[in-house]
């Protein structure tokens, strides 16, 4: 039987941990955003979205997968806003 049935596991990569511990931060500060558990402005949300969305793309370019991009808010709007 051959050993390419069973590939050898990827190496953790260093980067791959520190993108997702900075996306998993904005993706924390989007959702007490979202949910109003902070006080922010439009634009701090913003920022927070899109810092969590631009991160968890680069962890699936860098871990080789296929990237699936949502926002904390898409998770929480109405079903008839969604769209």
């Amino acid at each position: 039987m051959s050993d390419t049935l069973f590939p050898e596991p990827p190496a953790p990569q260093p980067e791959a941990a520190l993108l997702r511990r900075e996306r998993n931060r904005w993706l924390r500060r989007e959702a007490n955003l979202v949910l109003g558990r902070s006080r922010s402005d439009a634009p701090e949300a913003q920022q927070a979205r899109t810092a969590h969305l631009v991160l968890t793309y680069a962890l699936a370019v860098i871990e080789q997968r296929p990237a699936v991009v949502g926002s904390f808010a898409d998770l929480t709007r109405p079903p008839h806003d969604r769209g």
